[in-house]
């Protein structure tokens, strides 16, 4: 489980795709004391820690994180998200993730507003349903409240330490981000 609250920024050193699914190598600087099998949300993605060689750390992408995810989208050099497992004594400072991506969804808009910046973001038709008028919402791992709704465009606001300490600063329209909506919603839909 996850807090949607971004620890550190991480290079990818490099990705190698294998049959369906693909390698990745991220160079996470200061090392953490991380362990194999451990955890790691890579873009709000829950992806488990293969090896570890100093200041690199290798993660296998099945090819249904793959189709789900951005990380199709991943070129060596790119810079992501990175959270690490909640613990027992870690603040919950966003909301309750799983780090299950629910669906894509592309930058429609992304601009500057006085001190913060507005996202707009167009979501797909399976993951609209969920999303609600300052609600949360994950957006590649950034745990956020949904400003406003119009049809299947949300709008987020950007504040600026989310903005300065998060992959959210490379924006730009048409880029493609990972949604994962707020998991209680899907559990209360299925008790319908």
């Amino acid at each position: 489980m996850f807090s949607g609250i971004i620890e550190n920024l991480s290079k990818i050193k490099n990705i190698n795709i294998e049959n369906q699914g693909m390698s990745l190598v991220l160079l996470i600087d200061p090392p953490c004391k991380l362990e194999i099998g451990t955890s790691v949300a890579v873009n709000g993605a829950c992806l488990t820690l293969e090896n570890i060689d100093n200041t690199s750390h290798f993660f296998y992408i099945s090819s249904e994180t793959l189709m789900k995810t951005n990380f199709k989208y991943f070129k060596e050099g790119y810079t992501v998200n990175v959270e690490y497992p909640l613990t027992l004594n870690k603040f919950i400072s966003g909301h309750i993730t799983t780090g299950h991506i629910d669906g894509n969804a592309s930058i429609y808009s992304f601009s500057k507003r006085e001190k913060t910046w507005e996202l707009i973001i167009d979501l797909p038709d399976n993951v609209k349903k969920y999303i609600v008028s300052k609600g949360s919402i994950c957006v590649d791992g950034v745990s956020l409240t949904v400003n406003s709704i119009n049809d299947n465009r949300v709008s987020i606001m950007i504040i600026p330490h989310t903005y300065e300490n998060t992959i959210i600063k490379y924006y730009k329209v048409g880029f493609h981000v990972n949604i994962e909506v707020d998991y209680i919603a899907k559990h209360l839909e299925k008790l319908k």
